[in-house]
């Protein structure tokens, strides 16, 4: 029993112990579920912070885990958005190819923050917390915009990729819309997937605005595609950070994912995100996102204060 615990136990000091750690840890997993479910994101922007601030856990593990957490709750959108053909293909592959290359470049850029703190964890946290804050502030504020171009938004002839002069170009049939930039597209990719990789954020919640705007893809296509572009992105990002060991020398974190810390949101999560969809189809679509965007704001405001209190 006691080789069992101290296999599961984080390395690391939490602010709670025992199966109180694994419990918070599991009910954290379920809310964010839920968010997940009735908005339709990946929920790793929320969880990492929380993670952080609330159990202590350190950012870098945090963010390794929750890109797990990110796989499991986009699989059964990308499988149900497949079924009913709500998927752009050639969007989608362009922007994926782009989202493994940021994801890879942004796991790497986390190893230079880390270097860059020399090795100091406290200042590597104030970083990250810096960086989270303002991501926080970014979503709140899209989430907020979002209703002015929702269900009624009809396509536009002309948009960003499609103005951009940098060949080569290419049709999406499903939207309708010619002479897309492929550049652009693996711009987008690349960016989401640099939010993953150094974040552990999906960056679902800011593709579907530029999808939507910037690409022109209908409403139902950027969802579906939105959520293969982050599948993608995760499974990379994981990929990369599985066989890239901590840098932290004030830590006894042997890799950047924690197996049961990553199960437990799985486990939770999954169920969360199943009861989210239930709620999105019974309550009124807009105001929820006015509610959530202030959920994102209240979230930057607790990292704000963990912030203040660090120095």
């Amino acid at each position: 029993m006691n080789s069992f615990l101290q296999l599961i136990a984080p390395g690391f000091d939490s602010f709670i112990t025992g199966p109180g750690f694994f419990i918070t840890l599991v009910g954290l997993g379920f809310f964010i579920g839920i968010l997940a479910g009735i908005f339709g994101v990946g929920g790793g922007f929320l969880l990492v912070p929380l993670m952080n601030i609330l159990l202590g856990i350190p950012i870098e593990l945090a963010a390794g885990s929750s890109t797990c957490y990110i796989i499991g709750t986009s699989t059964t959108g990308v499988i149900k958005h497949f079924h009913k053909g709500n998927i752009e293909i050639k969007a989608a592959l362009y922007i994926s190819f782009g989202s493994i290359a940021g994801a890879i470049v942004g796991d790497i850029l986390q190893d230079s923050i880390v270097i860059l703190a020399g090795g100091n964890k406290p200042l590597f946290e104030q970083i990250m917390q810096g960086v989270f804050v303002l991501i926080l502030l970014l979503i709140a504020w899209v989430m907020s915009r979002e209703s002015r171009y929702d269900e009624k938004f009809d396509i536009r002839p002309v948009t960003f990729l499609q103005k951009m002069r940098f060949g080569p170009n290419i049709d999406l049939p499903g939207s309708k819309q010619i002479g897309v930039s492929i550049l652009g597209l693996f711009g987008i990719g690349f960016s989401g997937g640099l939010l993953t990789g150094f974040m552990g954020v999906s960056g679902g919640v800011l593709f579907m605005p530029i999808l939507v705007l910037g690409v022109g893809l209908a409403p139902h296509l950027a969802v579906g595609t939105s959520l293969t572009v982050v599948l993608v992105g995760s499974i990379s990002a994981v990929i990369k950070k599985t066989i890239s060991a901590g840098s932290l020398s004030q830590t006894n974190i042997t890799g950047k994912i924690s197996l049961p810390i990553a199960i437990s949101l799985l486990f939770a999560g999954t169920i969360g995100v199943r009861l989210g969809m239930i709620i999105s189809h019974k309550l009124h679509g807009q105001k929820l996102k006015k509610y959530f965007s202030i959920i994102v704001f209240l979230a930057a405001l607790m990292v704000i204060v963990k912030l203040i209190f660090s120095f």
